[in-house]
C-alpha cells in the first residue's frame, strides 16, 4: 500500500505541481561543439562543426524524466533530450541535447512540459570571420646542416640535408576549423618552377587551443643553386611567403672574412680576452681568437678552418686546431685553444686558413715605432703583419695626436 501511495505522490509532484514549487530549476546552461571527435566548450561554433551539444545543470528531486524536457530552436521542431544523468551523492542532474550546427547565431530555449525555464545564445562563427581573424606569426625557414637546424636566408646547396618551415598560428577562437580547410605550405624552385606541397598537421591539443607552433618538412631536399620560396596557404588564400637562396661552395668561401681578432689569455686569475698581445712573462697560456663572418645576407654555412703558428722567419709551426664551424652573417667566434706562453718566443703570428687560403693573421709582434734620422729622414721598420688590433691602436694614437696635449 505504501508503494502505491509513493508512486501516486511522485506523479502529483511531477505533473501537477509547478517547477518552481519543487525546486527543479536550471542552475547553468552550457554549450559545446564537436569536430572530428574533438569537443570544444563555450567557444563560438564554427560553420563546419559536426554537432552542437547543449547541457543544462538541474537541481531537483529524484524521478525526473528526460521526456519532460525539450529544447526549442527557431525554425525547427523541438529537440528532445538525449540523456539525463544524475551526479552520484548529489541532488543534481545533467541534461543533454544534441542539435545540428545552426546557419547563424541563434537563441535556444529550455522547456519543461512547454514551460520556459531558461534561454541560451549559440554564437556561430562563419568561414570569412574565421579566416579574417586567423594570424600567422614568425614564419621561419630552417636548413638542416649536419646535425643542426639553422634559421637562415642563404645556405650552401651541397651542404643542405633538409628544409623546414615553421610558424605560429593564432586565432581568437580554437583552431579546430582548420581540420578540413587544407592548410599547407607550397615549396617552389624559382629556377625550374617545380613545386611540392606539404600539408600542415595539427594534433588534437593544438586544434583545441587558440595558438599552435607548426612545422612542415617537404619531401624533396633543395640541392640546386637558386632561390626557393615557401608559401603558407589556406586553401587558395596566401597567408605568408618566404624566400631562401642556395649558393655554391665557392661563392660561400669567397664571402668569408675576419671581422675582428682577440687574444685568449690565461693567467692565475683566470681566462680573459684581450685586444693587444700580452707580455709573455705575465701569462701562463696564450691563444688566438678570430671573429669570422660571411658577407652574404642571412648566411648559414659550414667551413673547415685551421689555425697554425707562424715562426719568426716564416717557418711552419705545429697545427693548433682544425675544425668544422658554422658561420653566419654575424660574427662567429673561433678560438682553437691556447699554448704555453714560453713556447711563443719564436712565434710571430697565428695564421687562420681555409684549406690553402689565408683568411687572416693575428700578429704576436708589437707594433713598430717610427724613428727618424738626424737628417730628418725616415727609417723603415722591420716587416710587420698588419691586423685589426694594430689598426685600432693606430686609430687610438692618431686620435690622441689630433686632440693635442691634455690641459
Amino acid at each position: 500500500m505504501w508503494h502505491w501511495i509513493k508512486r501516486w505522490r511522485d506523479w502529483v509532484m511531477l505533473d501537477l505541481w509547478p517547477m518552481h514549487r519543487i525546486g527543479a530549476r536550471p542552475q547553468a546552461l552550457h554549450y559545446s561543439y564537436e569536430k572530428a571527435g574533438l569537443t570544444v566548450h563555450d567557444q563560438p561554433i564554427p560553420w563546419n562543426a559536426e554537432a552542437v551539444v547543449v547541457e543544462a545543470l538541474l537541481q531537483s528531486r529524484p524521478g525526473r524524466r528526460k521526456s519532460d524536457f525539450a529544447l526549442s530552436v527557431p525554425n525547427h521542431v523541438p529537440i528532445a533530450a538525449e540523456n539525463l544523468r544524475r551526479d552520484e551523492g548529489e541532488d543534481r542532474h545533467h541534461l543533454f541535447f544534441r542539435l545540428p550546427t545552426p546557419a547563424k547565431s541563434t537563441t535556444v530555449e529550455l522547456l519543461w512540459k512547454n514551460t520556459s525555464m531558461a534561454q541560451l545564445t549559440l554564437p556561430v562563427l562563419s568561414h570569412d570571420e574565421f579566416v579574417k581573424d586567423l594570424r600567422l606569426h614568425m614564419p621561419t625557414l630552417f636548413v638542416r646542416l649536419g646535425d643542426q637546424n639553422v634559421a637562415c636566408e642563404t645556405f650552401v646547396s651541397t651542404q643542405c640535408r633538409g628544409l623546414l618551415a615553421s610558424a605560429v598560428l593564432m586565432s581568437p577562437t580554437s583552431l579546430a576549423p582548420l581540420l578540413d580547410m587544407n592548410l599547407h605550405v607550397e615549396f617552389r624552385c624559382e629556377r625550374s618552377g617545380a613545386t611540392c606541397d606539404a600539408p600542415v598537421q595539427l594534433s588534437s591539443s593544438q586544434l583545441g587551443s587558440r595558438q599552435a607552433l607548426v612545422t612542415v618538412v617537404p619531401r624533396k631536399v633543395p640541392r640546386r643553386i637558386g632561390t626557393w620560396t615557401a608559401t603558407w596557404k589556406l586553401g587558395t588564400q596566401t597567408l605568408a611567403t618566404q624566400r631562401v637562396r642556395a649558393i655554391s661552395t665557392r661563392t660561400f668561401q669567397r664571402s668569408l672574412r675576419v671581422c675582428d681578432t682577440r687574444f685568449v689569455v690565461q693567467t692565475k686569475e683566470g681566462v680573459s680576452l684581450r685586444r693587444q698581445v700580452p707580455a709573455l712573462n705575465e701569462s701562463e697560456r696564450v691563444g688566438p681568437c678570430f671573429l669570422i663572418a660571411s658577407g652574404e645576407a642571412g648566411m648559414a654555412g659550414i667551413c673547415n678552418l685551421s689555425v697554425s703558428a707562424q715562426g719568426g722567419k716564416s717557418r711552419s709551426q705545429p697545427l693548433l686546431l682544425e675544425q668544422d664551424i658554422l658561420v653566419s652573417d654575424g660574427p662567429t667566434m673561433f678560438a682553437p685553444g691556447t699554448v704555453q706562453a714560453r713556447d711563443l718566443h719564436d712565434v710571430s703570428a697565428f695564421e687562420l686558413k681555409l684549406k690553402a687560403k689565408v683568411l687572416g693573421v693575428l700578429s704576436l709582434c708589437p707594433a713598430p715605432t717610427a724613428s727618424f734620422t738626424s737628417e730628418g729622414g725616415f727609417k723603415a721598420p722591420d716587416e710587420f703583419l698588419w691586423s685589426a688590433a694594430a689598426e685600432e691602436e693606430l686609430n687610438d694614437r692618431l686620435g690622441k695626436l689630433l686632440e693635442g696635449p691634455a690641459n
